[in-house]
């Protein structure tokens, strides 16, 4: 019985610890991949070796396309963290096999429509016309029988 704890463990350490094989997947494919500001050869999709121990940021980039970024975050075992403290890089691992990255196509000259965009409907500046005189208010009374001050 003594056993099944250190099967259990050895396992979670050998499939936890060290790097593993993740895939990226973008729509539409043939996107250049830098994972950590590094970039990788290659276009989408592909498969690289990521190390376990700390944050994947994964940015994707098309010509004629906005970049997308994902971040993939590490959790910590609850096994490798009897061997280790809790946020020690070895306790460490990434749980996700893939990502996909969603890339949007940016809108050309060509495909610009100018009925898209929608009507003026005022605010935020003047409500008046601007040939529009400013009517003057006539001086209180009190303020025209008041003395002058010396």
């Amino acid at each position: 019985m003594k056993a099944i704890p250190c099967v259990l463990l050895s396992l979670c350490v050998v499939s936890c610890v060290g790097s593993k094989e993740f895939t990226i997947h973008t729509h539409p494919e043939g996107a250049k991949i830098s994972i950590n500001g590094e970039p990788q050869p290659g276009e989408t999709p592909m498969t690289v070796k990521i190390s376990q121990d700390k944050d994947l940021g994964i940015v994707a980039t098309k010509p004629g396309y906005e970049l997308a970024a994902k971040t993939i975050t590490t959790r910590s075992s609850w096994w490798l963290s009897l061997l280790w403290t809790k946020h020690d890089p070895r306790a460490q691992y990434i749980e996700e096999d893939e990502a996909r990255l969603e890339l949007r196509k940016i809108p050309s000259a060509a495909d610009f429509r100018p009925s898209a965009i929608p009507p003026y409907t005022g605010g935020g500046g003047a409500t008046a016309p601007a040939s529009a005189v400013p009517t003057l208010r006539p001086m209180p009374k009190q303020l025209l029988e008041s003395p002058a001050v010396s």
